[in-house]
């Protein structure tokens, strides 16, 4: 039950949430843009220079847009929030860093092949959310 009220960010403000699902929304088409722009240069649909600028400019876009909503999202949070966004964002950097790093040992000594980046930004996105989990159950 704590783990669905933590997901589902219960007792948060109304202004939060509004907040918190713009910044998911962005999220949400920023991954999207990179999945259809990654699906279009593997079928090479992506083959004139205009498209590859096109999918850069939108995608990257969206990313600077989602930047800027997760900032405004975290400075308009109370403290006890924005101490659990930050303790996640420290977790899944911190994994990130040490996945990143650790798996560029065995890659180098060609034991792994190397390693997709769509990976490591699936671990934080990943590692995030449960740090999110495990803060708000912590801290409610």
């Amino acid at each position: 039950m704590k783990i669905i009220e933590a997901i589902c960010a219960k007792g948060l403000p109304k202004r939060d949430l509004k907040n918190a699902n713009r910044v998911n929304l962005l999220a949400l088409f920023w991954a999207l843009t990179l999945m259809i722009s990654t699906f279009l240069s593997e079928n090479e649909l992506l083959s004139s220079g205009l498209l590859i600028t096109l999918a850069f400019c939108i995608h990257t876009l969206l990313g600077i847009a989602m930047l800027a909503s997760y900032r405004h999202f975290l400075v308009q949070l109370d403290e006890m929030e924005r101490k659990v966004q930050l303790d996640a964002l420290a977790l899944s950097v911190g994994v990130a860093i040490i996945s990143f790093s650790s798996y560029s040992i065995l890659e180098n000594n060609a034991i792994v092949p190397p390693l997709n980046a769509a990976y490591l930004i699936v671990l934080i996105a990943l590692t995030y959310i449960v740090g999110i989990i495990k803060g708000r159950i912590s801290y409610r």
